[in-house]
């Protein structure tokens, strides 16, 4: 008698499939394949997976921690929105302890104390020591995170702008204030 080798595991991809297969997603309807780009695998979701709301979480745990997209952008709208009230907690605790590590959780401002946007802004930029208008431009609804690029790039940075970062992920957490991010290509400029 010949021994053969066991049958190698299955590939995260297919485990992954499987597992929303099972959720109720329709074959078809959606890809799962590493991608290099993302060093990551990618979940991608079409409206042919006749996914509901309710899906969410089964998808989250079936695919969790790869990359879950969906291709209708106001389901991926929900979805997003989902996944950022499960960390809601865990972005408030660690974004908490950051400011009072940093020694700017005393009077942090927040966002239902103030008449305007661009009021808020300017407090916000006060009590983390920066001049007002250096960090944020008011872009509609929202913050635009615009520091100077030479001193936001420059040699012992982080250490200045780390509280910037727990300030707004606590904003965004507890006050749901929006910010928006210039991103690298300002930086290519």
């Amino acid at each position: 008698m010949i021994d053969t080798p066991p049958e190698p595991p299955p590939a995260q991809e297919q485990v992954i499939e499987q597992k929303l297969l099972d959720c109720g997603l329709k074959a078809g309807g959606f890809s799962v394949r590493y991608e290099d780009e993302l060093q990551s695998i990618e979940v991608v979701i079409t409206p042919a997976a006749e996914v509901l709301p309710e899906k969410f979480s089964c998808i989250r745990e079936a695919a969790f921690p790869e990359i879950v997209t969906f291709e209708d952008r106001d389901m991926f709208g929900h979805y997003v929105a989902f996944e950022a009230e499960l960390m809601r907690p865990q972005v408030l605790a660690d974004s908490e302890a950051a400011l009072k590590r940093y020694g700017f959780w005393e009077g942090f401002p927040r966002l239902g104390g103030f008449a305007t946007l661009d009021g808020y802004a300017h407090a916000l930029e006060w009590h983390l020591g920066f001049a007002s208008g250096s960090l944020f431009k008011v872009s509609g609804d929202a913050l635009t995170f615009d520091p100077p690029r030479d001193e936001f790039l420059a040699a012992g940075s982080f250490e200045r702008y780390a509280p910037v970062m727990a300030a707004m992920a606590f904003a965004s957490a507890s006050d749901n204030a929006h910010f928006y991010f210039i991103g690298n290509d300002k930086v290519r400029e």
